[in-house]
């Protein structure tokens, strides 16, 4: 049965107007309409119809970056980085395929946020998608993910996890660059004992993060070495 404009207005609970504000993105929407009308797109896996339905099966010259806090130097570097790489603005390099516009998505460390992102930017059939950090461990927030990730990479949006480990079961959905969390934390443990500390604190970032974990493991791995 085909999904219509009304059946994602009626999930939403807003009118078939405020959907094709939504999804047109030409009308200014509030955030939490934007998220349920998403949502329901989502849940009801609604295509567009007509001219727009054969534009989505291309891609856009439009690469997502999605960090935790662009504040952040670490976030900051690694948004740069993807950016010089994708040849934008500025870069010079005259790579084949023509420069790539980067669009910088802050969650805020926010698991809906992450999602609703990563829906806006399938929405804007972007070429590519960079996930930088940890990843959340929560299964329900992991299932949801891998869903979106599909359906980005079925309609061929390359997908790219800096700093963050590959979902499970979705290895061949994306290309991954991972940091060893585990061993650096470690061996920066390592060398305070070899220095002679042995009143060690450690300071931990969010308990839900896959970083947070590894580090963690990685400093304990290194007490005990030390007895």
């Amino acid at each position: 049965m085909t999904v219509t404009l009304a059946d994602v207005a009626a999930r939403a609970r807003v009118s078939p107007a405020t959907v094709s504000r939504v999804l047109n993105g030409n009308y200014p929407v509030a955030a939490s309409t934007r998220e349920r009308v998403l949502r329901a797109v989502d849940d009801l896996d609604y295509v567009l119809n007509g001219p727009a339905s054969s534009l989505a099966a291309a891609t856009s010259d439009l690469v997502g970056i999605l960090v935790n806090d662009i504040a952040d130097p670490f976030f900051g570097i690694m948004a740069g980085a993807a950016q010089t790489q994708i040849g934008g603005p500025g870069d010079g390099t005259g790579r084949a395929g023509g420069e790539k516009l980067a669009v910088i998505c802050n969650t805020g460390g926010s698991p809906e946020r992450e999602l609703t992102y990563l829906t806006l930017l399938q929405r804007q059939r972007a070429a590519a998608v960079v996930l930088t950090g940890g990843a959340i461990e929560d299964p329900d927030h992991q299932t949801a993910m891998a869903a979106k990730l599909a359906k980005l990479a079925d309609a061929g949006t390359r997908i790219v996890f800096c700093g963050r480990p590959p979902l499970p079961g979705g290895d061949a959905l994306v290309a991954a660059l991972a940091f060893d969390n585990r061993g650096g934390g470690r061996r920066l443990t390592e060398h305070l004992i070899s220095l002679g500390h042995r009143r060690i604190g450690y300071v931990a970032g969010p308990p839900e993060r896959t970083t947070t974990r590894h580090r963690l493991e990685g400093h304990r791995e290194a007490l005990r070495g030390a007895g």
